[in-house]
């Protein structure tokens, strides 16, 4: 658990990769805050070294600076091969699209503009422009 959110990534793998050497990974998970902007991070980093509970909430929506982004979590671990082929998540990667509509209701429901800038889900995301 990163409750104060300022834990960086290479910290994060060094503590859970000494932890998993003695209680088994799917037995450990991690809870990350995003003070630092290092939520993502610091979950992927936990998962490398061992992890295989993962917290967090859509767009990120959490206390302060808010948690690990599962919206960016799920499409990172069902895309990238360094978890794809590692990793189940018990997500059907078909399903994965409708990952923006969940965005975009819970922005509506906080009555939020989405953000473009989101990663995987926001208007500018993949967006290509030379300059």
């Amino acid at each position: 658990c990163d409750t104060n959110g300022g834990t960086l990534p290479d910290e994060v793998f060094e503590i859970v990769s000494d932890v998993a050497t003695h209680i088994p990974g799917d037995h450990l998970g991690i809870h990350t805050h995003n003070d630092t902007e290092n939520a993502v991070a610091n979950t992927l980093a936990a998962v490398q070294a061992g992890v295989r509970q993962l917290q967090g909430t859509i767009n990120g929506l959490g206390e302060r600076c808010g948690n690990a982004n599962l919206v960016s979590l799920i499409p990172t671990l069902l895309l990238k091969p360094r978890y794809a082929e590692r990793f189940e998540t018990g997500i059907d990667i078909e399903n994965l699209p409708a990952l923006r509509g969940v965005s975009n209701l819970l922005d509506e429901l906080l009555n939020q503009t989405p953000n473009r800038h989101a990663p995987y889900v926001g208007a500018s995301a993949f967006a290509h422009k030379g300059g």
